[in-house]
Order: C-alpha cells, then sequence, then structure tokens
C-alpha cells in the first residue's frame, strides 16, 4: 500500500474545515452558556490579571491555548470524533466544585479549576478519547490564568524567594569580592548593601536594605515563568521526555532569573538607588523574561542534540488519517435527529441538573465539621471530607440519571446518523448548561448573595488617628518606597511607637509599636501577616497561638451582647466597639540580628464589624455572602521588652482600650454600612 503525497493530504485537510458552519453555531451557543455560567470567576481573574503585575500573563494564557489548537489543526481534522460518556461525570465534578467554590467553599482557585475541569469533561464527551490527546494540553494550560489561592502560594513563592535572596547575596559578595567596594549581607529575603562614604579622609559605611526583596513579597512573576517554559515545551514538536525535562527544570529557571534581577538590580543601586526602585524595578522584571525565553530555547536546544535523528527518514507532516478523512453519508429522513428524541435529550439534560443539584444542596445543609482523616494534616483532612462529601453524591446521581437515559435515546446504530448523535449530545450538554446557570442565577437572587464585593471607604484615613491619653505617638515610620507599596496591597497603613507616659520609664511595656494596614474591594485572603513578614525578613519563627484580649476602662458603655460604646477624640463622638473580649492571633519570634532576644507580635483583624483572630478566619467567617461591601483591618502591636505572653496580652489589653475607639472611629461604621447610610454616594447622610 503507497501513502498518498504529504502536500496533497496537508491540502486535503485544509480543504476540508475542522469545524462546520453548523459546529461554529454550537460552539458559540456553548461557549456563551458556559461564559455565562463562569462569569463570576472570569470576572474576576480578568480584574486580578489588570491589577496585579506578578499575574498580568493570564490575559495572554487563553491566546497560547487557542494557538496550540491552531497549530493542530490538521491533525485534528484527520481524526475520528465520538461521544464518550466518561465526560458526563468529570463535566458533573466540575459543575459542583464550581458551585462549592462559590458556597460554601468560596475560594476563588476553586471555582477557577473546576472550571477547568468542566471544559476538559464538556470536550471528552462530545469529541472523545482520541480527539483529547491533543486537546488535553490547550485545556489543562489554562491553569496559569487562575491565581492560586495565597494560602498555597505565600508559602511556597516565600521559600523560593529566600532561595533566590541567598543565591543573588552569593553573586554580588563575588562581585564584591572582586571590586573590593562594597559589602554585602542577607536575613531572610532582605539583602543589605555596605556602600563605602569617605568624609573628611575618614571612611565609613552606611547601610542599606535593598527594595529589590521585599520581606513580604513573593518570588516575582514565577507563575509567568512557569507558563512561559510549559508553553515553549508544547508548542514545538518534541518527544515527551524532553518536554518532561522542561518542565520540571521551569523552576530552577525560574529562580534563576531572579537570581538575575535581583543581582542587577542591586548593583544598579550602588550607581544610582532610584534605579532600583519605582517603574525601572518593574521595568527590569518584565525585561526578566527575555532571558528566561532565552533559558528554555536553550534548554530545548540541548535536549534536541542529545538524541539526533535521522530526519530523511521521518515524514515531514504526519498524514491525516482514520475515518474522520471519509466523507460522511447525506442525512436522510431516517438517520437524522428525530424531534422525540431532541426533546428527550434536552429533558434529560435538565433533569440532570435538577436532580443533582438537589443532591448538593442536601450535601451543603449536612456537610459534616470536626470530622479528620489519620494520618493526614488537619487542613489537608478537612479539605478532603469537604470535597468528597459536597462533590461525589451530585456527581454520582447526576451521572446515574444521564447514563439511565441519554444512551438509550442516541443508540450507537449505522441507523443513526453519527453527526445526528452529536447533535444529540450537543443538546444535552446545551441543556445541562442553560438549567445550571438558570438555577445558579435564581439561587444567588433567593439567597441574595453577592458575589462581587463592594468596596467601602473609610470614615477618615488611617494617618489621622490620633494619640490616646495616656499614649503619646514619639515615632512613625517613613512612608514606604512604591514597589513595597504594591506590595503591601494599599495606600492606608500606618507603622507607630507609642509611650505611655503614665508608665514607669525603665520598666519593659512602657513602649508600644502599633500597625494598621486596611484593605478593601480585594480578595478575602490576606497575604501579609507577621508569621510570614517576619521570617521572610530573617526572623525565626518561634510559636503561634491564640489569646484573648479585653477591652476595659470608664469610657466604654457595654451592653449585654458585648457591644460597647466609647468616645472617640477623631469622630468626636461615640464609636461602636463589637466586642470586648475577643481571640488573638500571638506570635513568638527570634529577632534576625540578635537571636537571643525573644518577641512577640500580637494582631487581629476587624472584618465586617467583626473582630477575628486570623487571615484565615477572614476569608472563612469574615463576610456573610449576603454583604455587598467588604473590608478588613489588620491592626498589630509589638510591645518591646516583654517576653511572657500572659504579660504581652494583658499589656496589649491596655494599650487598645486607649486606642481601639480611635482606630474604629476611622474605619467604617458597620451598622451605617448594613443600613445604606454609608457610604454617603449612596445614601447622603441628613
Amino acid at each position: 500500500m503507497t501513502s498518498a503525497p504529504v502536500t496533497s493530504l496537508a491540502s486535503e485537510a485544509e480543504q476540508r474545515p475542522l469545524i462546520s458552519r453548523e459546529g461554529w453555531l454550537w460552539i458559540i451557543a456553548l461557549g456563551g452558556l458556559f461564559v455565562l455560567l463562569h462569569w463570576n470567576i472570569l470576572r474576576r481573574m480578568f480584574f486580578i490579571a489588570l491589577d496585579d503585575n506578578d499575574w498580568s500573563h493570564a490575559l495572554v494564557i487563553p491566546a497560547i491555548s487557542a494557538f496550540y489548537v491552531y497549530q493542530q489543526r490538521y491533525r485534528l481534522a484527520a481524526m475520528s470524533r465520538r461521544l464518550c460518556w466518561w465526560g458526563l461525570p468529570l463535566m458533573l465534578f466540575g459543575l459542583f466544585g464550581f458551585a462549592a467554590g462559590i458556597y460554601p467553599i468560596r475560594n476563588d482557585m476553586a471555582q477557577g479549576y473546576s472550571m477547568i475541569l468542566t471544559l476538559m469533561g464538556l470536550a471528552l464527551l462530545l469529541l472523545g478519547p482520541r480527539m483529547m490527546t491533543i486537546l488535553w494540553f490547550p485545556i489543562a494550560y489554562l491553569v496559569f490564568g487562575i491565581k492560586v489561592s495565597e494560602r498555597i502560594w505565600g508559602r511556597l513563592a516565600a521559600f523560593l524567594q529566600l532561595v533566590a535572596a541567598e543565591c543573588a547575596t552569593a553573586v554580588l559578595k563575588l562581585c564584591a569580592a572582586i571590586s573590593g567596594y562594597f559589602t554585602v549581607e542577607v536575613d531572610g529575603s532582605t539583602i543589605t548593601l555596605g556602600i563605602p562614604q569617605t568624609i573628611n579622609g575618614i571612611t565609613r559605611f552606611t547601610y542599606e536594605k535593598l527594595n529589590v526583596a521585599e520581606a513580604c513579597a513573593g518570588l516575582r512573576m514565577l507563575m509567568a515563568f512557569l507558563a512561559l517554559g510549559v508553553a515553549l515545551a508544547w508548542l514545538w514538536e518534541r518527544p515527551w521526555w524532553q518536554r518532561v525535562i522542561m518542565v520540571l527544570l521551569a523552576v530552577p529557571i525560574a529562580v534563576a532569573v531572579n537570581v538575575g534581577r535581583v543581582t542587577i538590580l542591586g548593583l544598579l543601586y550602588l550607581y544610582d538607588p532610584e534605579m532600583a526602585s519605582g517603574d525601572f524595578h518593574t521595568f527590569v522584571g518584565m525585561l526578566m523574561l527575555i532571558p528566561a525565553a532565552l533559558l528554555f530555547l536553550l534548554l530545548g536546544w540541548v535536549l534536541d542534540r542529545i538524541i539526533i535523528k535521522d530526519k530523511s527518514k521521518q515524514p515531514a507532516v504526519s498524514p491525516p488519517q482514520g475515518p474522520a478523512m471519509r466523507s460522511e453519508p447525506a442525512l436522510t429522513g431516517a438517520t437524522r435527529a428525530s424531534t422525540g428524541r431532541l426533546v428527550g435529550l434536552v429533558l434529560t439534560g435538565v433533569i440532570v441538573a435538577v436532580v443533582g443539584g438537589l443532591v448538593y444542596y442536601a450535601m451543603v445543609l449536612t456537610l459534616p465539621t470536626g470530622v479528620r482523616i489519620p494520618g493526614l494534616p488537619s487542613v489537608a483532612s478537612s479539605a478532603l471530607v469537604t470535597v468528597s462529601w459536597l462533590l461525589l453524591p451530585p456527581t454520582i446521581v447526576g451521572t446515574a440519571v444521564g447514563l439511565a437515559v441519554a444512551p438509550w435515546l442516541m443508540p450507537i446504530a449505522d441507523a443513526l446518523h453519527r453527526q445526528a448523535r452529536l447533535t444529540l449530545a450537543l443538546s444535552f450538554v446545551a441543556a445541562l448548561l442553560a438549567t445550571s446557570f438558570v438555577a445558579q442565577a435564581a439561587v444567588v437572587a433567593g439567597t441574595r448573595t453577592v458575589l462581587h464585593k463592594k468596596a467601602v471607604p473609610l470614615r477618615e484615613h488611617v494617618f489621622m488617628i490620633p494619640e490616646a491619653s495616656p499614649w503619646k505617638m514619639v515615632a512613625e515610620d517613613p512612608p514606604l518606597p512604591p514597589e513595597i507599596i504594591e506590595e503591601l496591597g494599599t495606600r492606608e497603613y500606618i507603622s507607630r511607637t507609642y509611650e505611655d507616659t503614665s508608665w514607669p520609664e525603665n520598666k519593659p511595656g512602657r513602649l508600644a509599636r502599633l500597625h494598621v494596614a486596611y484593605y478593601t474591594g480585594t480578595a478575602d485572603t490576606v497575604p501579609h501577616v507577621p508569621e510570614r513578614c517576619f521570617t521572610a525578613a530573617g526572623a525565626t519563627f518561634l510559636d503561634k497561638a491564640t489569646t484573648q484580649l479585653t477591652i476595659a476602662g470608664p469610657q466604654y458603655l457595654v451592653s449585654e451582647d458585648g457591644r460597647a460604646e466609647a468616645y472617640s477624640a477623631l469622630a468626636q463622638d461615640e464609636v461602636t466597639i463589637p466586642e470586648t473580649r475577643f481571640d488573638a492571633s500571638i506570635f513568638r519570634y527570634a529577632d534576625a540580628e540578635n537571636p537571643d532576644r525573644i518577641s512577640n507580635v500580637i494582631y487581629f483583624f476587624a472584618a465586617n464589624g467583626k473582630y477575628l483572630a486570623g487571615s484565615y478566619q477572614v476569608r472563612a467567617s469574615g463576610f456573610d455572602p449576603t454583604d455587598e461591601y467588604s473590608y478588613y483591618c489588620k491592626v498589630e502591636v509589638m510591645v518591646p521588652g516583654i517576653i511572657d505572653q500572659d504579660e504581652m496580652a494583658q499589656r496589649t489589653s491596655e494599650f487598645l482600650s486607649a486606642m481601639l475607639p480611635e482606630i474604629m472611629a476611622a474605619l467604617p461604621d458597620w451598622d451605617d454600612v448594613t443600613e445604606g447610610r454609608w457610604p454617603e454616594t449612596r445614601n447622603p447622610k441628613d
């Protein structure tokens, strides 16, 4: 048997379109339903990509996936399409996972990954496993467009940043040894340069902390580098083992590129400190994509030469083969999809969505708490139990209903044309997506759930927070550089030191350091907490616990439910204190420069009129699904010299008893927000 010339086969595949006119209509219809159903997360990821430079690459991820499909168009056109009912449980698992991401999990990453899983199941159901050998990659590649949860990403990026800072310090020390001009030290991820200055013939070193390795920042653009490496591994034809190597080396290359970035900015700092900050700092970070791409291309070039193949024995293009090249017989009255079958498949899609939705609702109402799986960490155990409980029953029931009816309405027989079976399956999927969208919209409207929280402005800027007797402000940190403010995520912050004028001068506890940072209109994950930022700056983590703070004093009028009112000089009126006894986190650490010096820091969050001990509580219980607005404010207190944690809690309570009314006077009054009196632009005060 002789094969047709490659050029004629490619020409034949090109003349025969991959997608027919009717197919484009179905793609538009199903695509529209898919987008409507997942509009919440698509909109959110779009604005995250616009606002966060470290995730701006997400805007081009769909384009890369589409380009890969375009590259493979001839191979796809040559493949046979067939229905695969294994795609139905995958699709249903994604749909119910998306619902769980909205409630009760309330997590963007869960919604995004579930959306991609739904798309994977939909493609498998309609196109079959053979085409999925190509399409799995462009669909799975979309995960790079979903922002990873801060709880996961922060730990990974912070660890890799420490590695990058250590490596960059080693390179800078080598440069310092060669030049003999400066010194370099590193604490955590903060690099300190010793720069010589000669005054009156005397040379002294001034020490400057670089703004290129912010203590709270993760490894910048890590996900962008990973996405670039994976794209370059798949956009060129290469053996699977080469692709695996390129993907595995993506993280080391990302770290190496960031080492180069930190080193360059460190050297630029010696020449001109302005060049290591501001817009130029960001510009250098973007330029690092070029050496990253070159490193990946070099890696591919090396891998191609490890095993040299005789290209003369290999066809230039894989010949399109398979049933798809055969012409389909024309649809006749006996082979086209009947109206009865069409209506039956539409009703089946509706029933699957409704029955599965009811089972999911029952699982939410009976969600177990406190169940642990032996041998697993508490977080992993809780996540596994929650996901299994919520998603498996509705997926199994929905799949059983679909498989009990749908295959009978589209028998795999020669009497029913393949295109007719596809039309019936498309009708089933369209009904399933449409019903899911209608059900989601009805539940959101019926429960008055707000999917996109609005920003709520402060009543007063936090820098307006005044002193409160007997505490007098004695120092305030200078404004942070723009790049660190970008990492902090807010311009509404203060870092001040107060002195208790009534306290003995030499007794520990006379000073208290206060840090307040306000966030609104952002994701409900809190990246900046002391145990993460302090350890990134070189401190040694010792332990973390929960303590209780008690707010008291003659200025407080406390009601039976624990709420109180106290006079505020900032508001010149009484302000509401939601609780006078509440939990807070206490973090104990050893100083980076003096490991024998032990310190404590106590912090909590004010979020939508509640006091919450930690960042995870903010996400889990800080916001009611029906809240139209959302905010959270971190309040952090350090009392130098006090090591005992009980004494630290007592002294912090005394400090906050004086300062908390002034802090709350700057924050939105949650009663005013919920009753429509604030913001004033919505319902101005009389």
